[in-house]
């Protein structure tokens, strides 16, 4: 007896049907995979960002911990305007002295005379070349106040950053930072800095960091002026120095022989580089800083403003920090990357005044400036 074959073949449209089942299939688990992937992406992206968001914070953090807010060099930055970090150390601090009296009764002013005068009358005779015996009333004061007007700064007070209505007078955020330690003989700068220089499009930033070393010029025991640590490439070209350092007697000791080197303000518009760059970067090269601001309460030294009632508060860096992604770690990123903010509030370390004292040379910067030099 012959047998029937029930086996029956896939129909065309039963072929078409499981092909589509299939691809839709495919395409789905392909879909879910690739948005697992960019999820963990993502994921693993975001952590690492804020990973150096926290180690960046606390990096600034300790700094500040480490130190104190350096007013002397705000004045020297916003006031006096010099185009180089760690020239007129000391100058800040002459505006709480009151030089005393004059024995010919001549004004005292401030600066400029600081430091006790001789007995003899101006000019002194011929025959005399040291000042032997002193007029003890000439004697600086410390007030403790500084007496300058600038009816454009907040309250009508001069402080560290705006005197006589010269420097930064709004009294706003800054892009700065400038702390010295408790020795008052290392001074640490951070600034935002460019990361590299881009062709059509626009750069990345990172932060930059550079430190200081004293050095007592005048050798009265007191540091007048810093050069950058050994650790640290800054210019030493002879014309930067001359025109850098504004003090008359820095020449009689060869400036060049103390091999001091100076920063210049601007490189903060440069990018890092090694041959040129006076900064290092402490912040990954991945991160973008799209900004770094700080806010420094009091604007002045509150241990040298004692008398000053606003000023009476230990001093204090807000960190505003905005970050995002480098260019090339975004173009990486799956989908678009929001920009985080975030701030905080840090007391300076070091509690008292720091010794320090102007040079008394050469100090026409203040005739340029207009600045009031009186005493009390």
């Amino acid at each position: 007896m012959a047998r029937k074959n029930l086996q029956k073949g896939m129909t065309l449209v039963e072929m078409l049907v499981a092909i589509g089942l299939f691809a839709v299939t495919a395409v789905v688990s392909t879909s879910i995979m690739i948005d697992i992937v960019d999820l963990e992406k993502k994921s693993s992206i975001q952590n690492v960002f804020y990973e150096d968001a926290r180690i960046i914070l606390q990096q600034l953090t300790n700094e500040i911990q480490a130190g104190t807010v350096d007013y002397e060099e705000y004045y020297n930055s916003y006031v006096i305007e010099s185009k180089y970090h760690g020239t007129n150390h000391g100058v800040y601090a002459s505006r709480f002295y009151d030089p005393g009296l004059s024995l010919v009764a001549a004004n005292t002013s401030n600066p400029k005379h600081l430091g006790v005068e001789c007995s003899y009358p101006v000019p002194a005779p011929a025959d005399i070349e040291d000042c032997e015996i002193v007029y003890s009333l000439s004697t600086d004061l410390n007030t403790g106040q500084n007496p300058f007007e600038c009816p454009t700064c907040d309250k009508g007070k001069a402080n560290a950053f705006c005197d006589h209505g010269n420097g930064y007078c709004s009294g706003e955020k800054i892009t700065e930072l400038f702390l010295i330690d408790s020795t008052g003989t290392k001074k640490t700068i951070i600034a935002r800095k460019k990361t590299k220089e881009q062709i059509g499009t626009d750069d990345d930033y990172g932060i930059g960091i550079l430190r200081m070393d004293g050095l007592d010029i005048d050798q009265n025991g007191i540091v007048d002026t810093f050069t950058c640590s050994d650790e640290f490439n800054c210019p030493e070209d002879e014309s930067d120095v001359a025109d850098a350092i504004a003090w008359e007697y820095l020449d009689e000791f060869k400036v060049l022989d103390y091999g001091i080197r100076l920063p210049r303000r601007d490189d903060y518009r440069s990018a890092f580089d090694p041959l040129t760059s006076s900064f290092v970067p402490i912040s990954p090269m991945k991160s973008n800083i799209e900004s770094l601001e700080f806010i420094i309460h009091p604007l002045e030294d509150p241990y040298r403003a004692f008398n000053e009632e606003d000023e009476q508060s230990h001093p204090s860096v807000t960190i505003i920090l905005t970050m995002g992604l480098s260019k090339e770690a975004e173009d990486d990123y799956p989908g678009d990357f929001t920009s985080v903010t975030v701030q905080t509030t840090v007391a300076a370390g070091v509690v008292g005044r720091l010794s320090s004292y102007p040079p008394t040379n050469d100090l026409s910067w203040i005739d340029k400036l207009g600045i009031q030099s009186t005493g009390n």
